[in-house]
């Protein structure tokens, strides 16, 4: 017996009109969705798949038109309804997250009223009741019910994101569309997010639209996957099916574009060209220009998605060569086909030798970066004023070699990008020693800084604003040289066609007189690094370069760090929150958290051997590409602290499942440890509010309340948390209070576990 489908979508096209003429956004589109189904929509920007799901609420732009298609969901046409009818569908039976939910939240409301809100709009509700199921809402997506009086500002993104996936949750829809919803969080922020939701998912038995251009995401989340491209589906299936053995070209691309942090170690692809203008689609299939196995009639005859096997469709006309194409696939000169008849080169890695020099180039000795905390006229007032600075970077010291990729991983909130900053003079030094060559470069000025910039250059994260959008491509690129005085005339000439062209922009000519809009992402990215480059610097911040690119791209611009590391020597601080990527880049890799750095070491001895309990964290919630690795979800980790007052002693020990009664406990952590209680559906009995003052929390008692009754009420509240915060406290009782006080404590400094390999932890440095 098959179930019915809870969703079908059939032959549906979507077009924007515009100026020039109709965008095909969406040209033909099939598939169905079973109830308590999770379906992964994946491609690049571009491709359609938001525009399908918008479509499905009725969300499209004035300009969007439907003009065939059929949307049927629970026995009815949503392209029939009445506006009025829609109107009760959406968030009652069909609720959205969308890619941008933590601004999706109104500033001047509480967050509470407007979880009511949606509520109230298609029911008729009693508000101490709904409130109370807010309430339960809150508990459920892991936010401390109390948290509903707060106004969005007072939340992190995380906290809202659980929030916007609570209202989401509000009216149990029977299916959720979740557009790129995790896109902007932190890795562990975002592992929390899916699992949450995956386990709300299956308890309540709801159907899930995923949206994403991450495969590793939809591995771990997602029961089938359909792969989009140019407004077409090209793949469909089980997920782990699809991406273990891919029928299609692009499927095969898509997955090897993927660096893994689990699997095996592979030489990264790279996907020339760019997807096709929908203006103007392409005749036949869609990826045919692209793809290393098109032949004419690749060009001439689109492929209808055909079954390939149990459950699975592909649109290719070759099926049959599946097993071969895969193959051949895995391998750079392959693509290499594609990119001479687009006139593009396709970057390999390289040798994949890691020579690493025993000569640091940039020595780092107790470096700080604090930011003073601008206040208001009325704090402080009528008492001294208190200095607030946030402790960005907090005396951390490390060593980058010649020739060497040293990657810097972390949170946002870390410290990383402050850290790459400073290593290039971006950013002025509180304390400590950035020696380059012997020099210490934290105190240059003037010309000698203007001198030192010729070796030292930054890559940013942002390729669409790091470009003067009024300088060509030559222009910009030969900036560096006029403003050093190192080339002129046809010299200068010389060396912009060689800096280009070593980025992978061949040839030159068809590059040097256009202007950055005029090119993709990826392809600006090239051009930042060709004006990084052209002064043969002897290192470079690559502040997260890939983090904004598509899938297809990213493999070549990471294939470019690895070639100039080889080729010319340059050195390299890598800096990501992704760790697969800097598996596959770094040499060597340190690990930050809260402004220090907790480990270091071989890369690949890192995530082996993994001895920091953040480096787990981070490595646990690293979702994995491969389809044969199955990770378990990550239930609960927290949040980063605030930077303006760090935790005592060890930072990480608010979080740290290891933590132990030395590891600096205090009394933030009490209060911590109250809203994590009623999170999980707890009441108190005996104890009240809760005030924290520097390492000591007080708390008030109930009126009926005993102190013998109310300290075993903190002893479960505090173990519930941590054995060992209840071991570390000390309690004493008076005036109806119960004080807890904390030591203070130091941070661990870097205990050397193996050759290079060094933890900053008490498990490994004894107090």
């Amino acid at each position: 017996m098959t179930t019915k489908p809870l969703l079908t979508i059939d032959d549906l096209a979507i077009h924007y009109q515009t100026g020039a003429g109709p965008v095909q956004a969406v040209d033909g589109v099939s598939f169905d969705l079973a109830p308590g189904e999770a379906l992964g929509l994946v491609g690049e920007s571009g491709c359609g798949k938001t525009t399908a799901a918008k479509a499905m609420l009725r969300l499209l732009p004035p300009n969007g038109l439907v003009p065939k298609g059929r949307i049927d969901f629970a026995g009815r046409d949503l392209l029939n309804l009445d506006p009025e009818a829609m109107r009760k569908v959406r968030w009652d039976e069909i609720a959205w997250i969308s890619q941008a939910a933590m601004n999706a939240l109104d500033p001047v409301y509480t967050v509470g009223d407007q979880v009511l809100e949606a509520m109230s709009a298609h029911r008729k509700i009693n508000r101490k009741e709904a409130w109370a199921h807010a309430e339960q809402l809150f508990r459920d997506v892991g936010i401390d019910p109390g948290r509903l009086s707060a106004y969005p500002h007072e939340m992190s993104g995380g906290m809202k994101q659980r929030a916007v996936i609570a209202m989401a949750l509000a009216l149990d829809p029977q299916l959720i569309v979740a557009d790129e919803p995790t896109t902007a969080l932190d890795v562990v922020t975002q592992a929390q997010i899916l699992s949450r939701l995956t386990k709300l998912r299956r308890e309540r038995g709801l159907a899930l639209i995923f949206i994403t251009h991450d495969i590793s995401v939809v591995v771990q989340t997602c029961d089938r996957v359909a792969v989009m491209y140019g407004g077409h589906i090209m793949e469909t299936g089980p997920v782990r099916e699809v991406f273990a053995s891919p029928f299609h070209p692009y499927t095969m691309g898509l997955t090897n574009a993927f660096p893994t942090l689990e699997g095996a170690q592979k030489e990264l692809i790279s996907i020339p060209g760019s997807p096709p203008d929908l203006l103007n689609p392409p005749a036949g299939c869609r990826f045919a220009e692209r793809c290393p196995f098109a032949t004419q009639r690749c060009s001439e005859e689109t492929p209808a998605l055909t079954h390939v096997g149990e459950g699975r469709q592909a649109a290719c006309h070759y099926p049959e060569q599946a097993a071969e194409f895969r193959q051949q696939a895995a391998r750079n000169d392959t693509w290499q086909i594609a990119g001479e008849r687009l006139g593009e080169q396709v970057q390999g890695a390289g040798s994949l030798e890691r020579r690493i020099s025993d000569t640091p180039l940039l020595k780092v000795e107790g470096l700080k970066k604090y930011f003073p905390v601008e206040q208001g006229f009325f704090e402080g007032f009528g008492r001294k004023r208190q200095e607030r600075k946030v402790h960005a970077v907090d005396d951390i010291d490390f060593e980058l070699r010649e020739g060497e990729i040293l990657g810097l991983a972390g949170e946002s909130g870390s410290g990383k990008t402050t850290t790459g900053e400073m290593l290039v003079r971006l950013q002025d030094v509180t304390a400590g020693e950035i020696r380059f060559d012997g020099k210490n470069i934290a105190t240059l000025k003037g010309s000698e800084l203007k001198a030192f910039r010729r070796s030292a250059q930054m890559i940013f994260q942002d390729p669409y604003q790091t470009l003067n959008p009024r300088f060509t491509i030559y222009d910009i690129v030969a900036e560096p040289l006029i403003i050093h005085k190192l080339a002129e005339g046809d010299e200068l000439e010389k060396r912009v066609v060689e800096s280009l062209e070593r980025a992978g922009l061949k040839p030159a000519s068809a590059y040097q007189e256009r202007f950055p809009h005029e090119l993709s992402g990826g392809q600006r990215q090239r051009v930042a690094i060709a004006r990084g480059i052209v002064l043969e610097p002897r290192f470079m911040v690559a502040d997260e370069p890939v983090s904004m690119l598509d899938v297809s791209i990213r493999a070549g611009v990471l294939n470019l760090m690895r070639r100039f590391r080889n080729e010319l020597g340059i050195s390299f601080v890598y800096v990501s929150h992704d760790l697969p990527t800097i598996r596959y880049v770094a040499d060597r890799t340190a690990i930050m958290y809260l402004g220090e750095i907790v480990e270091v070491g071989p890369t690949d001895t890192l995530i082996r051997e993994r001895k920091h309990p953040y480096t787990q964290l981070l490595l646990d919630a690293s979702p994995e590409p491969d389809p044969s690795v199955f990770k378990a979800p990550l239930e609960s980790a927290g949040e980063i602290p605030s930077a303006v007052e760090p935790p005592n002693g060890c930072h990480f020990h608010t979080r740290c499942p290891k933590a132990m009664p030395c590891c600096g406990w205090e009394g933030r952590d009490v209060a911590t440890a109250m809203s994590e209680w009623r999170i999980r559906g707890g009441e108190l009995h005996q104890l009240a509010g809760v005030s924290v003052t520097g390492l000591s929390a007080q708390l008030a008692l109930t009126e009926e309340a005993t102190e013998a009754a109310a300290r075993d009420e903190l002893q479960a509240v505090l173990s519930a948390k941590h054995a060992s915060l209840w071991e570390a406290a000390r309690v004493d009782g008076h005036d109806r209070c119960l004080l807890v006080q904390f030591d203070a404590q130091q941070s661990p400094t870097r205990q050397l576990i193996t050759k290079e390999h060094e933890v900053a932890c008490y498990l490994y440095d004894p107090p």
